[in-house]
C-alpha cells in the first residue's frame, strides 16, 4: 500500500516524524540524519524550504514500530521517498531517544497545496486519470506510470505478470493484457519508483487494489520498469476462443509495431471472410444437390 508522512505532537510543521508503511504508522530513527534530509521532509509536507532536526525530544516518544534509520537524502532529492535508507524493520532502533523530531521554518496554507497535487491535471479525479502508459505506439501500451503524491513515477517490474497487466489494461479501458514486459521494454523512466512486487489477482478493478510493496531506497531501478501491451479491445467480443489464445501468448520484450500487433478492422474481416467462406460451401452444396434432383 502506499506511503505517508507526517509531523506529530507539534503541528503540520513541527513534531516527531512518522511514516505510515504496512497499514501501521511508526516512527523514524534519526542515526546519521543531517540537517539537508530534515529540510527535504519540510519541502515533502510543503512546510517551508528550511529545517533542522529537534535536539530536545520534546514532541514525547513513539509508541509503535521504528520503521525506518540511517535515512540520507541529497540536494537531488525533490522527495522524501527518493532518499536512501536502510530496508524496512519495525525495530530499526530500539531506543526512543533516537527518534526524529523535526521543525521546519515554514507553515501549512489554510489550503494545502497538497491537495492540488493529488491528481494530475484537477483537484478531483478518478483511478483511471491517474494511472498511464507511456513509449508505445498509442494509449494501450509502453512503461506503466501511476501518478502519486504530485509527480508521476514508474512500477517496479519485480513479480510483475500477466494478472498485473490485465488490472492495468483493463483501468485503462485497454482491453485484455497481451503481455506483461519487464526491463524497461518501452525505455526507461526518469522520476521515482513508487512499487515493486504488485501482486494481482487479475480480477480488480483498480491497481490500487492489487496488493504492493512501497519501494524506499535503491532496491529496484529505472532498468527494471514495468509495462504492458495491452489488446486495445474488449476481451472476448468478435474474437474466437482460438485466435485470443494466440494473442494472449507472450511476445518479445521490446515495443510492439504495426507488424506485430494486429488491429481490431484486421480481426474483423479475418472472422468476416471465415463466415462467408462457410456462406458460400453451403451454397455450393445446395446448389449441386438441386442439379442432380433435375437428373
Amino acid at each position: 500500500e502506499f506511503l505517508d508522512l507526517r509531523l506529530v505532537n507539534g503541528s503540520d510543521c513541527a513534531g516527531r516524524l512518522e511514516v505510515f508503511y504496512n497499514g501501521t504508522w511508526g516512527s523514524i530513527c534519526s542515526n546519521h540524519m543531517s540537517q539537508l534530509t530534515a529540510i527535504t521532509v519540510c519541502k515533502h509536507l510543503n512546510c517551508g524550504d528550511g529545517g533542522e532536526i529537534a535536539a530536545d525530544f520534546k514532541y514525547g516518544a513513539g509508541s509503535g514500530p521504528t520503521w525506518l534509520d540511517h535515512i540520507k537524502c541529497t540536494e537531488q532529492h525533490n522527495s522524501f521517498w527518493q532518499c536512501q535508507s536502510d530496508p524496512w524493520d519495525p525495530r530499526s532502533c530500539t531506543n526512543r531517544a533516537e527518534e526524529t523530531h523535526i521543525s521546519c521554518s515554514g507553515r501549512k496554507e489554510a489550503t494545502s497545496p497538497a491537495t492540488f497535487v493529488e491528481c494530475p491535471n484537477s483537484t478531483s479525479c478518478s483511478d483511471r486519470e491517474k494511472l498511464r502508459v507511456i513509449g508505445g505506439e498509442d494509449g494501450c501500451s509502453g512503461r506503466v506510470e501511476i501518478w502519486h503524491r504530485g509527480s508521476w513515477a514508474t512500477v517496479c517490474d519485480d513479480s510483475w505478470d500477466m494478472a498485473d497487466a490485465d488490472v492495468v489494461c483493463r483501468q485503462l479501458g485497454c482491453g485484455s493484457a497481451v503481455s506483461a514486459l519487464s526491463e524497461a521494454a518501452f525505455g526507461e523512466g526518469t522520476g521515482p519508483i513508487w512499487l515493486e512486487k504488485v501482486h494481482c489477482k487479475g480480477t480488480e478493478l483498480s491497481l490500487w487494489d492489487c496488493p504492493a510493496k512501497p519501494l524506499f531506497g535503491r532496491n529496484c531501478d529505472h532498468k527494471e520498469d514495468a509495462a504492458v501491451n495491452c489488446s486495445g479491445y474488449p476481451l472476448g467480443h468478435l474474437i474466437p476462443y482460438p485466435l485470443l489464445l494466440h494473442f494472449r501468448s507472450d511476445r518479445p520484450r521490446r515495443p510492439t509495431t504495426d507488424s506485430t500487433r494486429i488491429s481490431v478492422p484486421v480481426i474483423l474481416c479475418i472472422v468476416l471472410g471465415a463466415l462467408l467462406c462457410v456462406v458460400l460451401a453451403i451454397l455450393a452444396g445446395q446448389i449441386r444437390s438441386a442439379r442432380a434432383q433435375q437428373r
